[in-house]
């Protein structure tokens, strides 16, 4: 119950999965790129084109994308992916799958032909082991700059400084460590507790600012644990417990504690969805042998707090579980503990929906269409619209659906037709430039490509810097990409803006067969219900009718609204529907106890656990896939092994509980290399701080030498000592590059950034044989993707989208020298991509 509460998208704690969840695979057209050099024009004047403007080319360059979106919605940037099964030969559903980006994990699947996708564009390492080796010679370098500056510097005094200078970064780098050092001295399960009760966090706030600031690895867990935390339980409903709250910041505490998502990977791992297909077999077999009773009634009990069940000689006991199904009002249906009143009487915990008299009937007019009245609007079905300047609700960008030559509709409903319509348009562009005509008339060139305009039409500029160009405006066509308007020039913005061509709104009205609309407060019911109306002036509505809730006050039925007859003087009122069935769980249970992979499932989800924090989260899930599997054996007439699996799957993906974890956490490689020889040793043997200090000192010797230049002659040479341990550190590697932002059309897009850095063994400026060549420049591709709007999507974004589409931008520097007035514009490149939902697993390298 208290998961089912936290479903608020801003929480840490999430039970609805992301709709992209899943393994995400497509192509990039790039088709524009920036110009570094300085062209001549016509005239042989150098024109110098904006490095921020990405400009059209001649083909087109294609690139492979692979995105994995976790449950949580993280998205991370892959270079390759294999699909293996789990059991060889076996391959009839998605749990019996995994997503592997980790080569080393092959051998743990069975011998098999799997597919493999990989894009040899997007290779990356983990940028941080460099960065390690990198900060030893940096401290090394520095220190020993210092020191020879002193006066009597000598080798061993130099060495020394360096030495005790590099050596505390063997200890920052072991970022594993320093955070578990956090865990137990700043935010252990005590601590944890205590600010779900309310207690400060100023003193596990200012540690995990320590940790995040006290090395050059920047470790954010800390301070994202305790945002986790608190956010948590922000999103707690005003009536959670004391113990509800403590358990709750221990598992989100737990998510972020465990070394890998050990809870997640459980979650997808061949155990539990083994337990599932068994406990749905087991429980379905257990639900068919257990003949279901009737419910004659449903009655108030303890004034309508309750309800109670009617069911002749039910034989039942206080404490019983029974499963409630086709019930009428659907709140009476699922699993209860019930409390016996007599022999033909049972009380389950749900409020009485005592039905009442109706107040009205009238039409409900707040459903689509959206009937738009336009006189000879010249669409067609599938056209997409452009409404503006209307009510909120409707503006926006639209399909259409022509209806007649003076009406189209598109797919909102009906709010109101307000005096202020709008307009709406379908044909637009951007403009690139103002210019003065030059010929002494009065007049505006505006440079619009392909505007496919005619002399005469009437457009509306829209957005441009330069107010006095805004507005309807008639144009005089030029050619294919210009045409003027009959307006004093003042200047060409650097905001453009854009033209289309308005098309005013005569009116909006509701589609014209509307539903009925019934007053009735405080009626408790929920979509699909069934209701007895009785004693009704219009004999139609009389009878068993499905209601569709409009509001706690008021639903509809599916009956048309007749304006004349539809609101009798004689209202009459309405019940709740009779019927339903009952069964005991307990068969059913026993019968899930049995299962040799429940009992399996509830073992190893013992050792998921993060015991310090008391973590609950993994037998918790393995008991509420369980009760779904009740839930939906139990309340079928006809219990069936499939739809039991399919509840649970369903349960899975969209009501069990998940927790988000760090952004990003030390990868496997990155801790074996800071605790390698060829790390730890490059300082203990001291090498690196002696050919520091003796460039440093041979430098200072120099007449020209300056403190830079002597930093940069100790820091070459204790980058070419450190040569093993940059190559060590090179194989680190990375199989997965998360990304910041949000996937999908709904949020801000996606953004990453892969480095390699100067020492790195490939970095295209280092050559072995040229002693000039032993340090390169830092290269970053910092890449963009920018989701096209919903509406303009190829298909919808929603459970079930399997495409999305969208702008690629990549900027890269240290390829070339910095571009702009700034010197900080890299080469960019733009282009457009597509995505194809593979697989909608949500967990990588899960087994």
């Amino acid at each position: 119950m208290l998961a089912c509460a936290l479903v608020a998208s801003a929480s840490p704690v999430f039970s609805q999965s992301s709709p992209y969840r899943g393994l995400w695979v497509g192509e990039v057209s790039l088709g524009a790129v920036n110009e570094v050099s300085v062209p001549l024009d016509a005239n042989n004047v150098p024109r110098a084109p904006d490095p921020n403007v990405p400009t059209p080319t001649s083909d087109a360059a294609n690139l492979r994308l692979i995105l994995h979106v976790d449950a949580a919605g993280r998205t991370s940037l892959l270079k390759q992916v294999a699909v293996l099964s789990r059991k060889a030969g076996i391959q009839k559903s998605e749990s019996d799958m995994s997503l592997v980006t980790d080569e080393r994990l092959y051998g743990s699947f069975p011998p098999q032909a799997a597919t493999r996708v990989s894009s040899v564009v997007f290779d990356f390492g983990d940028a941080k082991a460099s960065a390690a080796v990198d900060q030893i010679a940096d401290k090394a370098a520095s220190a020993a700059a210092t020191a020879a500056g002193q006066s009597g510097a000598t080798q061993a005094t130099v060495a020394a400084a360096a030495q005790a200078a590099a050596a505390p970064v063997v200890t920052q780098a072991d970022a594993a460590a320093a955070f578990n050092t956090f865990l137990q001295t700043s935010l252990d399960a005590v601590k944890v507790r205590a600010i779900a009760n309310g207690g400060s966090t100023v003193a596990a706030r200012a540690a995990a600012n320590a940790l995040r600031d006290g090395s050059f690895y920047a470790d954010t867990r800390g301070v994202e644990m305790l945002d986790a935390i608190e956010a948590a339980l922000a999103g707690l409903p005003a009536g959670a417990t004391q113990a509800q709250k403590e358990q709750l910041a221990l598992n989100t505490a737990a998510a972020f504690a465990e070394a890998s998502p050990a809870y997640d990977g459980f979650l997808a791992g061949e155990l539990f969805g083994d337990m599932i297909s068994a406990a749905a077999t087991a429980a379905a077999t257990a639900a068919d042998a257990i003949a279901p009773k009737p419910v004659s009634a449903f009655q108030t009990s303890e004034s309508g707090a309750s309800t109670a069940a009617v069911s002749t000689a039910h034989g039942l006991v206080t404490g019983d579980e029974v499963a409630v199904f086709g019930a009428a009002v659907s709140a009476y249906n699922g699993i209860h503990k019930i409390v016996r009143i007599d022999n033909d009487r049972f009380r389950i915990a749900v409020g009485f929906r005592a039905g009442g008299a109706i107040g009205a009937y009238s039409a409900f007019t707040a459903i689509p269409p959206l009937i738009v009245e336009s006189p000879a609007h010249g669409l067609k079905t599938g056209d997409r619209i452009t409404l503006r300047d209307s009510l909120a609700a409707y503006n926006g960008k639209h399909l259409v659906t022509s209806i007649d030559a003076n009406h189209f509709s598109i797919e909102l409903p009906f709010e109101s037709d307000p005096a202020s319509r709008g307009m709406w348009s379908m044909r637009s562009g951007e403009i690139t430039a103002y210019v003065g005509t030059g010929d002494g008339s009065a007049g505006v060139k505006i440079s619009a490509p392909n505007h496919g305009l005619n002399n005469g039409t009437n457009i509306e500029i829209r957005g441009s810097g330069q107010a006095a160009y805004n507005g309807v405006k008639t144009i005089t066509r030029i050619d294919a990409d210009s045409f003027s308007i009959p307006m004093a020039f003042a200047g060409d913005p650097a905001v453009k803006g854009t033209w289309e061509i308005p098309v005013p709104i005569a009116g909006f009205a509701p589609p014209a067969v509307q539903p009925v609309l019934i007053a009735a407060p405080a009626h408790g019911l929920a979509d699909g219900d069934r209701i007895l109306i009785s004693g009704s002036g219009k004999a139609a509505y009389n009878g068993e009718q499905v209601v569709t809730v409009v509001n706690a006050g008021a639903f509809t039925i599916p009956l048309p609204f007749d304006t004349a007859t539809g609101n009798p003087a004689v209202k009459g009122s309405w019940l709740a529907a009779s019927g339903g069935q009952w069964r005991k769980t307990a068969a059913i249970r026993a019968a899930l106890d049995q299962v040799a992979k429940v009992a399996q499932a509830r073992t190893a989800a013992l050792g998921v656990k993060i015991t310090p924090y008391s973590d609950t989260r993994a037998p918790d899930a393995v008991e509420q896939i369980l009760n779904a599997i009740v839930r939906a054996t139990a309340t079928e007439e006809a219990p069936l092994a499939t739809s039991a699996a399919k509840a649970a799957a369903d349960f899975l993906a969209s009501a069990l509980p998940r927790y988000t974890g760090p952004s990003s956490a030390p990868s496997i490689d990155y801790s074996s290399f800071v605790h390698s020889q060829e790390f730890t040793g490059s300082v203990a043997t001291a090498s690196a701080a002696a050919a520091a200090a003796a460039a440093a000192l041979k430098e200072k010797g120099n007449l020209l030498a300056t403190p830079a230049s002597i930093r940069d002659k100790a820091l070459q040479a204790a980058l070419e000592v450190l040569a093993p341990a940059q190559a060590a550190a090179s194989r680190a590697l990375l199989p997965a590059l998360r990304m910041s932002g949000d996937f999908g059309p709904e949020g801000s897009g996606l953004a990453t950034q892969i480095v390699l850095p100067a020492n790195h063994p490939t970095n295209p400026f280092r050559h072995r044989r040229h002693p000039d060549h032993t340090r390169g420049f830092d290269i970053r591709r910092v890449v963009k993707l920018s989701f096209l709007p919903a509406e303009e999507q190829l298909s919808a974004a929603a459970y079930g989208v399997d495409r999305i589409s969208g702008v690629y931008d990549e900027e890269i520097f240290g390829l070339h020298k910095s571009l702009g007035p700034n010197k900080d514009i890299g080469l960019k490149v733009r282009g457009s991509f597509q995505l194809n939902r593979v697989s909608q697993i949500d967990t990588l390298n899960g087994h």
